[in-house]
């Protein structure tokens, strides 16, 4: 996930650039110089306190959850990572504006590319953005935001990391407006899945890991955090990983309750639960028998802001309540 450190000449490059085209990159970490009598804004990120000296109007998004979070705000990016996949995964709220420029991957974006577009805020991801922040500050100032601090629940962290960025681009108001939004989405799911049965198990193909072998979101993880917060309950107890997951094979799905509503999701890149269809262990699960199979699409985004977590709570109740 991290990604590899960048050549000499490309950052003297980038550096070279944003010294000449932009007048927003002195502003950044603690101590950066702003207007006289400006107030700044204050933010609290994975790295520390970053103050901007006004709202930004010109930000590069890094990451999709972001992404989704800027647009949702109303804000439209001049640059995201990794634009031409960001429809084909996150399909909850608006789309990405054609202007907005592709900067790369979010893996490894274009500096120069990023440069040119003369961001006062480069937001992203503290994890993927810890090997090249510092490369980024001298472009513009940067807010990189933690999402899977262990000692945070993620839901938790979803809805400040949403009000950090509102405050960011001074959309405060529209930030709380959107968080109410979700609060309200949250009651009433909650009152139409009363009833329906509330153990859960929430699970996705775990790609190249086998034929047979599935990705479960623990309790740890947002999409779980989202559905207990519906009423709901995670009847997977197994380990996971940082992220909340737990990547099995089949055969440990037998752990489940046998009265779980086993809910999934299919991508058309892989059909591994169309392939479990003639595999003996799923085929003999009690709730496969029981028809508690339910497939969520358009696949969302586990990852993302306000608006994929409606999406869920609103297909999930689409699935279960009938």
């Amino acid at each position: 996930m991290r990604r590899s450190a960048i050549f000499l000449g490309t950052v003297v490059a980038v550096l070279a650039l944003a010294s000449c085209g932009s007048s927003t990159a002195t502003a950044g970490r603690s101590g950066a110089a702003s207007a006289p009598g400006a107030t700044k804004i204050t933010i609290q990120d994975g790295f520390g306190t970053v103050e901007l000296p006004a709202p930004a109007t010109r930000v590069v998004s890094l990451e999709w959850t972001y992404t989704e979070e800027l647009l949702a705000l109303d804000v439209t990016p001049v640059g995201v990572a990794d634009k031409a996949l960001y429809n084909d995964w996150v399909t909850a709220g608006p789309r990405i504006a054609e202007t907005t420029v592709d900067v790369g991957t979010r893996q490894e974006p274009n500096l120069e590319t990023i440069a040119s577009l003369k961001p006062d805020l480069i937001v992203g991801n503290s994890d993927r953005l810890a090997n090249n922040i510092e490369s980024l500050k001298g472009i513009a100032p940067v807010v990189a935001f933690r999402w899977n601090d262990p000692a945070k629940k993620q839901l938790a962290v979803m809805r400040d990391t949403f009000g950090q960025l509102g405050k960011a681009v001074g959309k405060d108001a529209a930030a709380a407006q959107v968080l109410a939004g979700l609060d309200t989405a949250m009651a009433s799911a909650r009152e139409k899945l009363t009833g329906v049965g509330e153990k859960f198990a929430l699970a996705y193909p775990a790609g190249g890991a086998g034929a047979s072998t599935v990705t479960i979101f623990a309790k740890p993880s947002l999409a779980s955090q989202i559905f207990e917060e519906a009423g709901l309950t995670n009847a997977w107890t197994g380990n996971a990983d940082t992220d909340g997951l737990s990547t099995v094979s089949v055969e440990a799905l037998t752990a489940l309750p046998a009265d779980v509503n086993f809910l999934y999701v299919s991508p058309s890149s892989d059909d591994t639960f169309t392939r479990l269809a003639g595999n003996k262990v799923w085929t003999g699960l009690p709730f496969v028998k029981a028809a508690h199979t339910y497939k969520l699409d358009p696949t969302p985004w586990f990852y993302g802001g306000p608006s994929s977590a409606e999406q869920l709570l609103t297909q999930t109740v689409a699935a279960l309540v009938k």
